[in-house]
């Protein structure tokens, strides 16, 4: 079926937040149009939770499946992601981060989007927002002194869950 970008926003509308088979039934009927993750991107930053969350959900799940973004779709991601606003949506680019490879400017633009999640009231989202940035680093050595002082000061965290995902970051802690 023809990728209609008024159609994917009404299936995006229509996910709860919680039922990943809408998600699913989405990837599975546009995942082979040529403007799908085109799309999906556009859809990432969205002003409802509903449709930015399966937005970020579906780029994720292509990123996961070895799909790559090209150098314009990556760039068009950095333009979207300060925009990004709604912490599941935060989390699936935060989980996305192993996937990408960052340019000058998105490195840029993730460390200033990740600083604050650091220390967001969300545990997995600080956890995956640490491991998001020790990614940048790895690609873009400059950031090396934050994501490692990100990473010490996150192995003290309160929550279980993020102190056992710092320790998951040693091997890529000890390349940047």
């Amino acid at each position: 079926m023809a990728l209609s970008a008024a159609a994917l926003l009404t299936r995006l509308q229509a996910f709860d937040g919680r039922a990943v088979g809408i998600l699913g039934e989405v990837e599975a009927e546009y995942r082979g149009e040529a403007e799908y993750l085109d799309a999906v991107i556009a859809l990432a930053a969205h002003d409802q939770e509903a449709v930015s969350s399966g937005a970020t959900w579906l780029i994720k799940a292509a990123l996961e499946r070895g799909e790559a973004l090209s150098a314009a779709q990556s760039e068009a991601l950095w333009d979207e992601i300060p925009a990004i606003r709604y912490w599941q949506a935060q989390l699936h680019v935060c989980q996305s981060a192993a996937y990408l490879t960052f340019s000058a400017d998105g490195a840029a633009t993730m460390d200033r989007w990740l600083t604050p999640l650091l220390h967001h009231d969300r545990p997995f989202l600080r956890a995956w927002s640490v491991e998001a940035l020790c990614r940048v680093a790895a690609q873009h050595p400059e950031y090396g002194t934050v994501a490692r002082d990100a990473a010490r000061a996150a192995a003290g965290d309160s929550a279980a869950s993020v102190r056992a995902r710092v320790r998951q970051l040693d091997d890529l802690l000890k390349d940047i």
